[in-house]
């Protein structure tokens, strides 16, 4: 009876993590309407940052804006700030206890509209160990915020 019960649970699992492989989520290569400037001004971080946090913001933003596209929007610049990573013994004085080593970073737009600019910035602790490169949405919110700019 155990085997059983062991073997479902497995095989639902595997079932559940192929099912989510195959919906990749990269940004499409001809968009509804052209993408806007979207310019990394990495002078303006504060500390190195991972390649894998600017290419999470480029694409979830080209997703985000084919989904919802805003054709105001010339150009959007963007960098980090106060980034910690305490898988490596970084400490933040900024931060909360957990249990979990995190990435703790701030993201900071520039939306630059025919009629106004813009800024707009975000704090975030993600785990580490739920980090997802490329497909990573915990960028979303403040996307989407800015993606509202009139």
């Amino acid at each position: 009876m155990k085997n059983k019960i062991l073997t479902f649970f497995i095989l639902s699992f595997a079932v559940l993590f192929f099912a989510n492989c195959n919906q990749t989520t990269l940004a499409p290569n001809n968009p509804t309407l052209p993408y806007p400037k979207i310019i990394y001004d990495k002078a303006l971080d504060t500390s190195i940052i991972p390649t894998d946090f600017p290419k999470t913001f480029e694409n979830r933003f080209k997703i985000l804006f084919n989904q919802n596209p805003n054709p105001k929007i010339q150009a959007i610049h963007y960098y980090f700030t106060h980034f910690y990573n305490e898988g490596q013994g970084d400490r933040s004085p900024n931060a909360s206890f957990s249990v979990l080593p995190r990435y703790l970073i701030q993201l900071n737009l520039k939306v630059i509209t025919q009629d106004t600019t813009s800024f707009y910035k975000q704090s975030y602790e993600i785990p580490i160990a739920l980090f997802n490169p490329i497909y990573d949405q915990h960028f979303d919110s403040l996307i989407s915020k800015a993606l509202k700019t009139q």
